[in-house]
């Protein structure tokens, strides 16, 4: 069994158990922004990418200092990475190609509210998310990797379908407010690697992700 089919597997038995045991139950919507970025050997990141985040939270509480939160979102990822465009007998010309995708992530996560009286929770747990995206592969001249010799360099373009797979990784964060309010702050850390998406190439790459994810939740009871 891979890693995917066990991070799923425990993600499934751990909401069910949570179904079953709970005191206290919650159903809210999640809007807010997230902040990406890519980890990756075969580029220089420029600059990240601010995008929407979108889904519904579920709230499984149990007393008054444990909970989990369930979560289904959807969100807006990438990063543009550095290129360059080579020119015969001239300094290359620097450019940017931006890596857009969007995902669909489930999450689960442990609360712990330290104070009895101060609503704020310290939140671990992980997510498992499905990306998809628009990208092109019109532009074949913008160059990543080595930004000095053609010879050595990537296609940019090539890169495009590591962004279509999946991704999974544990995430950290706090939680504050009570009753129908919720303000969330996380820390997503991706542990695939992207680059395995892609078919007939040479291996030993890596390409990752990382988010930083800003959000209030509003519970329906």
């Amino acid at each position: 069994m891979n890693a995917r089919a066990i991070f799923t597997a425990i993600f499934l038995f751990t909401v069910l158990g949570a179904a079953v045991a709970q005191s206290r139950y919650q159903m809210g919507f999640t809007i807010g922004s997230n902040y990406s970025s890519l980890r990756s050997d075969l580029f220089t990141t420029s600059s990240g990418r601010l995008g929407v985040a979108a889904g519904c939270t579920f709230s499984l509480g149990f007393g008054d200092r444990f909970e989990l939160n369930p979560e289904i979102i959807f969100t807006q990822k990438g990063a543009s990475a550095k290129a360059v465009y080579f020119r015969p007998e001239e300094p290359a010309d620097q450019r940017t190609y931006d890596f857009y995708y969007n995902t669909f992530e489930a999450g689960l996560f442990a609360g712990y509210q330290p104070s009895a009286t101060v609503p704020v929770r310290i939140q671990a747990g992980g997510f498992f998310g499905t990306h998809f995206h628009t990208l092109n592969k019109n532009n074949r001249e913008v160059m990543l990797g080595d930004y000095e010799n053609i010879n050595n360099a990537t296609p940019a373009y090539q890169l495009n379908d590591a962004f279509s797979g999946v991704d999974f990784g544990p995430a950290i964060g706090i939680s504050a407010g009570e009753g129908r309010f919720r303000a969330n702050a996380r820390y997503y850390f991706g542990a695939a690697n992207l680059y395995n998406n892609l078919d007939f190439v040479e291996g030993g790459h890596r390409i990752r992700t990382n988010s930083l994810r800003l959000t209030l939740t509003y519970f329906l009871k």
